[in-house]
């Protein structure tokens, strides 16, 4: 699976500011059955009058880049946005079978930005760094918004916070869950 950078912001759109390397950010998009191409879309078209959006959109087929990884994203709020070089948003599916496409996708583009950045494959624990879900962000002070994606939709998938520890320690391999940069 490819990045697609296709809905990329240009040059002076989104933030200029390198981001600290302390959290991987994880999302879900809320949108039921909003595809990458969509949601990558509206944060492209809506960065001008919403100033919300993330570096990476992953589903059961595709990854589109927003904003530039490495850099502040405005999708977590303040201070998680300066203090995440790379923050990934889960398309929801209805359909089971895409569901669980899109997060073995989305486990493998977690655990590939964590090992860019030297942040530690762990799951919403008291860490100095790690791999946060943007519910822990809001609970521990690290967010100003009130999201708690992504359990919601985790949990009616069966995805446990155990689970999704253990897979993001694991990560997913496979024919058509191969990670290609």
């Amino acid at each position: 699976m490819k990045r697609n950078y296709k809905y990329a912001l240009g040059a002076n759109e989104g933030s200029s500011q390198v981001a600290q390397r302390r959290f991987i950010v994880a999302h879900s998009t809320a949108t039921p059955n909003g595809e990458a191409w969509a949601v990558a879309h509206n944060m492209k078209t809506g960065i001008n009058t919403s100033q919300t959006y993330v570096h990476l959109i992953v589903d059961d087929k595709h990854i589109y880049a927003v904003g530039e990884i490495g850099y502040v994203a405005w999708g977590a709020g303040t201070p998680a946005n300066n203090l995440s070089p790379v923050q990934i948003e889960l398309c929801e599916f209805t359909n089971h079978r895409r569901a669980m496409k899109a997060y073995k996708h989305y486990v493998n583009w977690l655990r590939w930005a964590a090992k860019k950045y030297g942040i530690p494959l762990t799951l919403d624990d008291n860490g100095y760094k790690g791999i946060k879900t943007h519910s822990w962000l809001v609970q521990h002070g690290y967010s100003n918004t009130n999201h708690t994606d992504p359990w919601g939709y985790l949990n009616k998938l069966g995805i446990t916070k155990t689970r999704f520890a253990k897979d993001l320690k694991k990560g997913f391999s496979g024919l058509n869950i191969k990670l290609t940069k």
